[in-house]
């Protein structure tokens, strides 16, 4: 506790060894093939301790909800559950959602449940505008670095996902789940024009034109083997292959049927996503997927 209050959580050992004396090498240096193993017991290995207040409990079920790995009691840390700077951002998301507000530098100054609980206020923040986003947008720095490096086919230069679904899809709430993805993240229906004076950024409104294109094909005649893959590679290049800048959607989806389940293919222009909304917009697309298919209302964050 007292090292915690100097160093970041990852730079704080997990447990200590007393040792009589170091084992060197010849030259002197620390032989740490000839360290002992130490036992493999986690800080957050202690007797479970459950949640008493309500923020203790707001921010344990937001903790297992964005973690996993079953129950957390208030001597968890943050880390050693398996967090990272991209989970911290959904924990302060969902905690929002709960009526509560977190700094994300607390996460990493008090990752221990009990001592962060305190942190949390409750929040007063209005909801951001939710209505539609359209019209010319000015380019960020990121987007600005792209088109400057002139790639000679720059509507090649997307970012794929492949997701698999043993039961299956059910075409019509996927349509309605993709449709409502596309509304809520304004960004994916951006086009990007070469003119005169460099690059332009457009943010097309909901009714100009389509929202997103998918292709559906049936291999379940197919067996599971490399003959599969070849057929749905193939599809997923010619997918790819067809997005185009200037024109839209660059979201282009692809479902394919087979014996095993079905594969899902979502493929973006880099232009309109990274490493970071990736996690976002898979998570928005499973719940409006499960809230289409119970035949409920879609509603995102």
């Amino acid at each position: 506790k007292q090292l915690s209050e100097e160093l970041p959580n990852y730079m704080v050992p997990s447990h200590f060894v007393q040792m009589e004396q170091m084992p060197l090498t010849p030259n002197g240096k620390i032989d740490r093939k000839a360290l002992p193993a130490p036992e493999q017991i986690s800080r957050s290995t202690q007797e479970y301790r459950a949640p008493r207040t309500a923020e203790e409990q707001a921010l344990a079920h937001v903790w297992e909800a964005v973690l996993g790995g079953g129950p957390v009691g208030l001597t968890d840390q943050f880390f050693d559950r398996g967090g990272d700077s991209i989970k911290a951002i959904q924990v302060s998301s969902r905690l929002l959602q709960a009526g509560y507000k977190l700094d994300i530098k607390d996460l990493f100054k008090y990752p221990e449940v009990a001592e962060l609980a305190t942190h949390l206020r409750v929040s007063d923040t209005q909801l951001a505008d939710q209505e539609e986003v359209s019209g010319a947008v000015v380019l960020t720095p990121i987007q600005q670095w792209f088109v400057e490096q002139e790639q000679p086919v720059p509507d090649h230069f997307n970012q794929a996902v492949m997701l698999h679904r043993e039961q299956g899809f059910e075409e019509e709430p996927l349509r309605q789940a993709l449709t409502q993805l596309v509304v809520h993240h304004d960004a994916l229906r951006m086009v990007f024009r070469k003119a005169e004076q460099g690059w332009e950024a457009w943010n097309r409104g909901v009714k100009e034109g389509k929202l997103y294109d998918l292709e559906v094909a049936d291999f379940k005649d197919v067996p599971i083997g490399p003959t599969l893959g070849q057929a749905i590679e193939a599809w997923a290049s010619t997918i790819q292959s067809n997005i185009r800048l200037d024109e839209g959607p660059l979201l282009k989806v692809g479902l394919f049927h087979c014996a095993d389940g079905d594969h899902l293919l979502l493929a973006i222009h880099h232009m309109v996503v990274d490493g970071v909304s990736w996690r976002i917009l898979l998570e928005d697309l499973s719940n409006a997927y499960e809230q289409a298919v119970r035949g409920e209302t879609i509603q995102l964050p």
